[in-house]
């Protein structure tokens, strides 16, 4: 789960702050950049960043005694449908109680 979180977060999350660095280069040089196109890169790397977080997490083998995946897509199709039904459940319960 780590070396997932740390791939698909860590790489986007580089990605968005050299974004910065490089924004910053251009301008130096004399590049004109408007300042919503370096805030829209680089959002949108720190945003590829939280959903890489998340997917590290969903993609780990929940269960101990079951190995999981290199990739983790099956077990990120399992957790996740375990997630939705728990989300389902308590709404259900919480409206039959009210």
């Amino acid at each position: 789960m780590v070396r997932r979180m740390a791939l698909f977060c860590g790489v986007p999350s580089a990605l968005g702050i050299s974004s910065f660095v490089v924004s910053y280069a251009a301008v130096s040089h004399g590049v004109e950049l408007p300042n919503t196109a370096v805030l829209l890169v680089s959002l949108g790397f720190f945003g590829l960043g939280v959903l890489g977080l998340s997917y590290g997490v969903l993609s780990a083998s929940w269960d101990e005694t079951t190995p999981g995946g290199l990739i983790g897509f099956d077990q990120f199709r399992l957790n996740f449908g375990r997630m939705t039904s728990a989300w389902r459940d308590a709404r259900q319960n919480r409206q039959s109680n009210s």
